[in-house]
């Protein structure tokens, strides 16, 4: 029996007083953020770390053109199998099965994903050299994308394909489900492969010191971060303190390419790729000194469901 279900993944961002790439000091005379000279502000270069889970290798040919397969064996049950666009993006499942008299190659999408035109090709040997999808015998293309569609596929024409190639009635067949996906933004082609349940995640840091020699409000994007799917994320980040911790810094977080207008105590939102900043209240009765946090952030894989194989084994 195999489980698919809810994961999270958890680290830890260590911060003194703030992280800075490129900081920003509010001037109250003009009412514009302008970036901050470096007498004033002391920048370390931050620590580039990656945090990724390791992706199942998929079939590929690497034969000018890339593509997966799916290779499925009759009578074995219900299989599942991922849907790649742009060879890493794994946008949907496809659950394979057979009955008496046909074939099923189920697609669903998720993340917003649509598609838009679908090709499907059944071999009895492993694909060989570039593969022309427009050719492929069982196709459909959309007026209105769906998140949905199944090939439904007589097995008596997989008994044609196998006696012409063979000479004989084979059980393993190699399936080539080849898509065109959307997004709303862009567009990709897709093949269905091996299932993968990891989802990678990078950093850009981890870790960023900065002095601050004069009072002010000060804005920094501290953080970039990319994932190869959406997912739920939290992010918390109290007020650094001094080493009685009884004198903080004021911070608020946000994300964004520009410098943001709403700044938050945390944040809990849905992307896949996103820019952290991070905002300091430097008053002029702090005590100088080194102020500390230590921040959370949470990613949650969402669009999961349980998957329960409970099919018969072979030789049962």
């Amino acid at each position: 029996m195999r489980k698919w279900g809810l994961g999270a993944i958890v680290f830890f961002l260590l911060c003194s007083v703030s992280f800075s790439i490129t900081t920003y000091k509010y001037n109250k005379e003009t009412g514009r953020w302008e970036q901050k000279v470096k007498e004033d502000v002391l920048m370390f270069p931050s620590i580039p770390e990656n945090m990724s889970s390791n992706v199942v290798t998929l079939e590929d040919t690497k034969r000018g053109q890339w593509y997966y397969y799916m290779e499925y064996e009759l009578g074995s049950g219900e299989e599942l199998f991922s849907f790649w666009a742009g060879q890493t993006t794994n946008v949907g499942t496809v659950i394979v099965w057979n009955d008496d008299e046909y074939l099923y190659n189920k697609l669903e999408l998720g993340g917003g994903w649509l598609l838009e035109e679908a090709h499907l090709n059944i071999l009895s040997e492993k694909p060989q050299g570039n593969q022309a999808p427009g050719q492929f015998p069982y196709k459909k293309e959309f007026e209105t994308p769906t998140a949905s569609y199944t090939f439904k596929i007589p097995l008596s024409d997989l008994f044609k394909i196998s006696l012409k190639n063979t000479r004989k009635v084979e059980k393993v067949y190699y399936i080539l489900f080849h898509g065109v996906v959307s997004n709303g933004s862009k567009e990709e082609t897709a093949w269905a492969g091996r299932c993968s349940n990891s989802v990678w995640i990078k950093l850009s840091a981890t870790k960023v010191k900065w002095l601050v020699k004069k009072p002010g409000v000060y804005v920094s994007k501290v953080l970039e971060v990319e994932a190869s799917k959406d997912l739920s994320i939290f992010v918390s980040l109290p007020n650094p303190t001094g080493v009685n911790e009884e004198t903080s810094v004021e911070l608020k977080i946000a994300t964004g390419e520009e410098i943001p207008t709403e700044w938050f105590d945390e944040l809990a939102f849905t992307d896949d790729v996103f820019s952290l900043w991070q905002r300091i209240d430097i008053s002029r009765d702090l005590p100088a000194g080194d102020y500390k946090s230590v921040g959370t952030i949470t990613f949650t894989i969402k669009n999961t469901k349980l998957y329960v194989d409970i099919s018969p084994k072979k030789g049962e």
